[in-house]
């Protein structure tokens, strides 16, 4: 880059001295008069005008403006992005959005305070360019539609008589005890100013507090707008568990769902032979069951009142808590089952013997229908309760996407490379569905049930194990296995990561929500149960009451 592009303030004036620009004739100075000569001092005077000579003098006194600039260095500087950061995996990346964000505000007040005038597209856009430049981190600019005379002219003329497409420049600033510049052409505020000696000296509290509050302020006013708007107020979340137990015996079983948290604030754990319930309220511990083979999957019923259990015979239970006794066996698989998802009454149950079994808990009978659409070990059921549709995944890298208990998919997602255990609807928008594939495979997909169109596929580097999307924020927590060992939270908007959760040793397999949907309990092979405060309670909101329904009320 040349330096008149490093630094497009240098003047054009040429190099050579103000002795050369006399006009000599032959041994003898031409004299000019007194009046004349008055005259032209107060023209080159003038930090806007230049003098126009016959034979191509310039005056050496030439003070630069944000108007009169070289056009191909507006063009590079304000059409310059700035390097996107790309955090490490120990990275905060709510710390790096938080750097990145500062950085464009101070690029997009610098550019706005120097190009100001030239990149506005608009007069009407005055006001809200600083906020357009900050968040599209982009500068057009559009060249006039008539092709300037010479740069000398066209710097001229857009000072004395600004085009109707150029944006309206805000008032000369006035400054108190201030020389104002000599010509009167002058837009917007003056870069060098000079200031009267006063007797004694302001304070700095106050020369800031003056400098903003005062309509003399030095920067443009979409600039001070910016930098006097509070600030938007940055998320904390702790990198720490703020609750560790101990759980000896956790399985450290990829196919095992050995962890959930019912809707009446109730933790159940299997570890081993035996079936513990945990009081998130009073921290009591109890144990619910004991049997002589491994319990494989647990899931609560949604009132939180009942838990089906699947064990490694094929065997699936359903305990009475209140009660704390077996209320029902039901045989109906020949292998261990996997995973269980209830919808409502229905309870669905997933085995390696390759079927999906679709049990009413109301009837008698073991099941009232049987799928065979997987080829390998089912591992993942997800029900869609306000849609009514399934989601299964399998050992066989592929996933199903059910409506009710047909036995014939709608959907067949086929692009994972490895295992399909983890997997989360979104309950935030209609038919969106996530997935997380094994160590082949190692990738987060959304997709569009509805459409049947992938939203997005982003590499997680390790094996994700378990997933879950918020209820209180467009959210999904992902935990992963090989060879990470953490904890991923990923924005549901652009599935871009936000914080990386570090703490367990081993595969993180097993993984909940509690039940104001504030806190995530993860278990790993390393024995351990930890308790992250990720999301706040969701707002209370306020429900406009119905027209007809208070006409209603009022005629009773």
């Amino acid at each position: 880059m040349s330096e008149e592009m490093r630094n497009p303030f240098i003047s054009n004036t040429p190099s050579s001295s103000p002795a050369k620009s006399r006009v000599q004739s032959g041994n003898r100075i031409t004299k000019r008069d007194t009046s004349s000569s008055s005259s032209l001092t107060s023209v080159n005077s003038s930090p806007l005008r230049r003098p126009r000579s016959s034979n191509g003098g310039y005056t050496d006194r030439f003070l630069p403006n944000r108007t009169n600039m070289d056009l191909k260095s507006v063009i590079s500087i304000g059409s310059s992005q700035l390097p996107r950061l790309v955090p490490s995996d120990s990275d905060n990346h709510l710390e790096v959005r938080r750097e990145q964000e500062a950085h464009e505000t101070f690029d997009a007040v610098l550019k706005n305070e120097l190009f100001g005038e030239k990149l506005c597209e608009a007069s009407n856009e005055n006001e809200d360019s600083i906020e357009r430049i900050k968040y599209t981190a982009t500068f057009p600019y559009r060249e006039p539609s008539t092709p300037p005379r010479s740069q000398e002219a066209s710097g001229r003329d857009a000072l004395l008589s600004p085009s109707p497409s150029s944006p309206a420049t805000p008032r000369r600033l006035t400054f108190e005890n201030h020389s104002k510049p000599s010509s009167s052409s002058m837009r917007g505020a003056s870069l060098l100013t000079y200031c009267e000696k006063k007797a004694s000296r302001p304070s700095a509290a106050s020369l800031l507090q003056s400098q903003y509050s005062s309509s003399a302020s030095p920067v443009r006013p979409d600039s001070k707008k910016l930098l006097l708007s509070p600030s938007k107020k940055v998320r904390q979340i702790s990198k720490i568990p703020f609750r560790v137990l101990d759980a000896p015996s956790l399985a450290d079983d990829f196919y095992y769902d050995l962890v959930d948290w019912s809707s009446a604030d109730m933790l159940a754990v299997a570890l081993g032979k035996s079936i513990f319930l945990t009081n998130n309220n009073t921290n009591e511990v109890a144990q619910l069951a004991k049997t002589d083979d491994d319990y494989t999957s647990l899931s609560w019923v949604g009132a939180g009142s009942h838990l089906a259990v699947g064990q490694a015979n094929g065997l699936v239970k359903i305990f009475d808590v209140e009660k704390k006794r077996c209320i029902r066996t039901i045989p109906g698989h020949i292998d261990r089952v996997a995973c269980l998802s209830w919808n409502n009454h229905i309870l669905t149950s997933g085995s390696r013997d390759r079927r999906i079994l679709h049990r009413d808990v109301r009837t008698p009978e073991p099941c009232f229908e049987e799928i065979r659409t997987h080829k390998q070990e089912v591992c993942g059921l997800k029900w869609n309760v306000d849609e009514n549709q399934l989601a299964s995944g399998g050992n066989d890298n592929v996933v199903f996407v059910y409506d009710g208990t047909s036995r014939k998919p709608i959907l067949t997602l086929a692009e994972h490379t490895a295992a399909v255990k983890a997997m989360a609807w979104s309950p935030h928008r209609r038919g969106v569905l996530a997935t997380g594939g094994g160590t082949a495979d190692k990738r987060l997909k959304i997709w569009n049930v509805r459409t049947s169109t992938k939203l997005h596929d982003v590499d997680t580097a390790s094996q994700v194990c378990n997933m879950i999307w918020s209820r209180n924020t467009n959210e999904i927590i992902t935990s992963h296995g090989y060879s990470k060992y953490n904890l991923t939270l990923w924005d549901g908007v652009n599935a871009e990561p936000i914080a990386i959760l570090k703490g367990h040793s081993f595969r993180v397999l097993h993984m909940t929500l509690s039940a104001d949907g504030t806190t995530i309990v993860s278990g790993a092979g390393d024995e351990t149960l930890r308790y992250w405060k990720l999301f706040d309670k969701p707002r209370p909101q306020a429900h406009a009451a119905s027209a007809l329904l208070s006409t209603f009320n009022q005629l009773r």
